[in-house]
């Protein structure tokens, strides 16, 4: 890796989760925007198959006139060969498959647990970590022999444990998590402080926050545009929405990206955790999901409740990788 003049060039990423075929797909597309990193990606996937694909994908995204960022894509077939003088690490994988993902999220419904997620906190984060961890020791491991001195960024869930697994075997690492769910966020502040407030074309990433609790469980404590705080204006528009009493409707973000669209929500269950708690929710409830929300005082403390026992299995969990 060499920086000068404000621009990146020769590094070198190891991707593990190489073959994938959604956060592979937007990082790539990330890289191809930014002038100022270049290098090489090796893609490593227990799937090479698919991770050759990405390697055609990545090299014509590189090749085109209009891609800024200039990326070598090389596939790997080991840790070892990914891992070896890399100075970043990305890991995202799919810990199973889409038929043990789909168990995970809907067998608690019989006895009426509904999550809209389903793979980070509660019985469905639960047994997804349980398949999950064995596969970070074997990561961390890796890392600490081959790249004990890279950067490591995960974007597989369970996030904290998948993280806290990570510095379990190999406490020197550095590493962090990252999920764009703090991303929707603050875009909804975004364009409810310019509705508010008169502003025009705020920038999303003008939005500054501080972030509590974990992956998919995720509040804001602070908020603020360029010096205004951001949780009167907030709580203003909640407050008008229930004098309007057009809390049904709730709150549409203009989201065009269609790689969103399983995440498009009304943020209503958001607007009665910050009225119960004072606290802004980074969380959405699907449209599609299974979860049919309501305002009554009941269905309110059964959330509450909900809540509170995934919290304990959370805790539980992360207990038991402490002994």
């Amino acid at each position: 890796m060499h920086y000068k003049d404000k621009a990146v060039t020769n590094l070198n990423i190891a991707y593990i989760g190489g073959g994938s075929r959604g956060w592979a797909w937007t990082f790539m597309t990330d890289l191809a925007m930014e002038p100022q990193m270049s290098g090489t990606i090796r893609l490593y996937d227990i799937d090479q198959e698919a991770s050759q694909n990405n390697e055609i994908i990545g090299n014509h995204l590189t090749a085109r006139q209009d891609s800024q960022g200039k990326w070598n894509y090389v596939t790997v077939p080991t840790l070892k060969d990914a891992l070896t003088d890399i100075d970043f690490v990305i890991i995202s994988i799919l810990p199973g498959t889409f038929d043990e993902m789909a168990s995970d999220v809907h067998l608690p419904e019989r006895l009426g647990i509904y999550q809209s997620v389903g793979d980070t906190a509660g019985p469905g984060g639960i047994i997804r970590a349980l398949r999950t961890i064995p596969m970070f020791v074997e990561i961390a491991e890796a890392i600490k022999n081959y790249a004990p001195d890279a950067w490591v960024i995960n974007y597989t869930n369970p996030m904290s444990l998948c993280v806290k697994t990570l510095y379990h075997v190999f406490p020197e690492i550095k590493a962090f998590g990252c999920c764009h769910e703090v991303f929707g966020t603050q875009k909804v502040l975004k364009d409810i402080a310019e509705e508010s407030l008169g502003l025009k074309d705020i920038k999303r990433d003008e939005m500054r926050v501080n972030v509590l609790g974990i992956n998919h469980f995720t509040w804001f404590d602070y908020a603020s545009y360029k010096g205004i705080d951001l949780f009167p204006v907030y709580k203003a528009y909640i407050d008008q929405a229930y004098i309007d009493q057009h809390f049904e409707e709730g709150y549409e973000e203009k989201d065009l990206n269609w790689a969103n669209s399983s995440f498009e929500c009304a943020h209503r269950v958001k607007f009665d955790l910050f009225q119960k708690y004072g606290l802004i929710a980074a969380l959405n409830v699907p449209i599609g999901s299974n979860l049919t929300y309501s305002k009554s005082m009941d269905s309110l403390q059964q959330q509450e409740t909900d809540i509170w026992q995934s919290l304990c299995l959370v805790r539980t969990t992360s207990n038991l990788l402490n002994r």
